[in-house]
């Protein structure tokens, strides 16, 4: 009878054992790519917009390079920077491995801006627009990328005023307009066409590659924009009497707009994204 007691409580531990393992080892949830990157770099906060759409991979801003790291902090590639470089603007590509990164060159005598392009999934050095003679200050602030179109659009903007510049397929740079009331710019994703929104007159703009404008927002009331989406919709926002946006409308290039998204307490534009996907992101 002892004997069956010691077999039976040898039996109960190694059960024991076995649930534990399974349960602390094998079964134990992955951990998302913020959490685990949180943990292991000393628990330092990591902006959301640093990490690629599918986790895989995060950007740090360090004084004197970008550092890319994997899911398990490895550094996986680094952009150096110049000693008075700043980087004034960063975005993935969605559903890429490819950052977009704006960095600016000031001195007392003016201002070179950069679009830094780095693909963690190739070793290719594409060609980068960089546009000098520039006010001292002037830095990318927006950029908005059709990878189906192979166009790129930067709002560069100074103290006094912002500029547009476009990039193609064939590396070719041109100034789109310059403009002290432009805001946010966007693009849609399978046609040629800048979005901005005009502070002075709270309306939103299509310009098409011919120059061709058209007033896309309501002719009643005052809007801003807020993006695009994989899908062309349009999203703007409503503004109210102070410049809060109050709510978000959804539509298309041919201006019509429904009500989307109303806001509990009212928010400056710049609290306010969409994502690739569609969906309204608020940064309160």
């Amino acid at each position: 009878m002892k004997k069956f007691i010691n077999l039976l409580l040898v039996a109960v531990v190694f059960q024991a054992c076995v649930y534990v393992y399974f349960d602390r080892v094998v079964l134990i949830p992955a951990a998302t790519f913020s959490q685990q990157i949180i943990t292991e770099a000393n628990k330092e906060a990591i902006d959301q917009q640093k990490i690629s759409s599918d986790q895989k991979y995060c950007a740090k801003i360090e004084s004197a390079a970008v550092v890319f790291y994997s899911a398990d902090n490895r550094v996986v590639k680094e952009l150096s920077l110049q000693t008075d470089d700043s980087v004034t603007f960063f975005t993935w590509v969605p559903n890429t491995h490819l950052a977009l990164i704006g960095i600016s060159n000031s001195t007392s005598k003016g201002s070179t801006v950069t679009l830094r392009a780095v693909n963690l999934d190739t070793n290719s050095m594409p060609q980068e627009p960089k546009i000098s003679g520039l006010a001292t200050g002037a830095k990318i602030t927006e950029v908005a990328f059709s990878p189906l179109v192979n166009v790129t659009y930067m709002l560069i903007s100074g103290r006094t005023s912002s500029l547009v510049y476009r990039t193609d397929a064939n590396n070719k740079l041109t100034k789109v307009f310059s403009s002290s009331t432009v805001k946010r710019i966007a693009c849609l994703q399978n046609e040629d066409m800048l979005l901005y929104d005009n502070k002075q007159d709270g309306s939103v703009y299509a310009q098409s590659n011919m120059s061709k404008k058209k007033m896309v927002s309501p002719k009643v009331g005052k809007y801003t924009l807020i993006g695009c989406d994989k899908d062309e919709f349009i999203y703007i926002g409503r503004l109210n009497s102070t410049g809060l946006v109050t709510s978000v409308m959804k539509g298309s290039i041919n201006g019509k707009f429904t009500d989307f998204q109303t806001l509990s307490t009212p928010l400056t534009a710049a609290s306010i994204t969409v994502n690739y996907d569609g969906k309204i992101q608020l940064n309160q």
